[in-house]
């Protein structure tokens, strides 16, 4: 059986994880309220200074700025009223490494109490929070607070900047929502810049369209490539429902090697050796040759790794 890829093996080598927990220095808005006794909504107070970054503040002209140069979103929530945000311009954005890394992106900040929309859209519930999105506005990653500057130093690093190969499909789903080759592909691409959050959104749509079903393979490859994103943030149980759908509804397809050594390695991840050994007498049996049988064998430390 020819065995395909699908992109498999970028992410299996790949480990980044961009779901960031808040951290400290939030000043949380609460539903109704001032957020500071005594400093109302719209307080007249100076804006923080915007130092070198190149900041803009109208949400429509970063957007077309980031599809037009292929750059992600930086995008700064912040309020007048906001200690941190002062913090955070006083030992964050003004750092000249900070600033270097700045033209990675298309920078907005969002002022919350006069672009309430963005900041709803965005789900911005305190400040300062940032959000790093794609260049079509798709949320990558997100932390609230101000601590340390490292914490976010580490956070703009990690985020992909080349988005070459996912702009067709953006571009044709621009055009046809419904597109499930540019939703599927555009998943795929996602997968392979390992943001696997955005990965499983377009994949989503492909599982749950009754015509994937008409195409097993298709099929199949948004199951096991969706239960790989969720494998790679240590989702464990999401990941091992994926596989398990797959191997269930669609038994046999191209890359079988692929789907199997996946639930192996939740098995593995969790401890479960006595379940993991049945899984590698599978890989055996359909796909002696394949390397992810050989890593198997390593991974568990299989008598069968000394006879290979």
């Amino acid at each position: 059986m020819r065995r395909l890829r699908w992109g498999i093996g970028a992410v299996i080598a790949a480990g980044a994880m961009l779901d960031l927990a808040p951290g400290p220095g939030v000043a949380r808005l609460e539903a109704g309220t001032s957020p500071v006794v005594g400093a109302p909504r719209g307080a007249a107070e100076a804006a923080p200074e915007t130092g070198t970054i190149a900041w803009l503040q109208d949400r429509d002209a970063a957007a077309a700025a980031a599809r037009r140069d292929g750059k992600p979103l930086l995008i700064d929530f912040w309020a007048t009223w906001c200690g941190p945000c002062r913090e955070m311009e006083a030992h964050l954005w003004t750092r000249p490494d900070v600033v270097a890394l700045s033209e990675r992106f298309v920078c907005l900040r969002v002022d919350i109490d006069r672009d309430p929309i963005t900041a709803h859209r965005y789900r911005s519930e305190a400040v300062p929070t940032i959000v790093l999105a794609d260049p079509w506005g798709a949320e990558i990653a997100r932390r609230e607070g101000f601590s340390t500057a490292d914490r976010y130093l580490e956070l703009l690093r990690a985020i992909p900047v080349d988005y070459r190969e996912v702009a067709p499909w953006q571009e044709r789903l621009a055009e046809n929502p419904r597109d499930l080759e540019a939703a599927r592909q555009a998943g795929l691409a996602y997968h392979r810049l390992a943001l696997f959050d955005t990965s499983n959104d377009f994949l989503d749509k492909v599982i749950a369209a009754k015509v994937t079903r008409a195409t097993p393979d298709r099929f199949a490859e948004a199951l096991t490539v969706e239960g790989w994103n969720h494998l790679k943030q240590r989702r464990f149980d999401r990941a091992r429902r994926m596989f398990e759908r797959c191997l269930k509804e669609v038994p046999e397809h191209p890359a079988l090697d692929v789907t199997l050594y996946g639930l192996f390695a939740v098995h593995v991840a969790e401890g479960k050796a006595d379940d993991a050994r049945p899984l590698l007498a599978r890989l055996e049996a359909c796909c002696a040759a394949s390397a992810l049988t050989a890593r198997a064998r390593k991974d568990l430390g299989s008598p069968l790794a000394q006879a290979h």
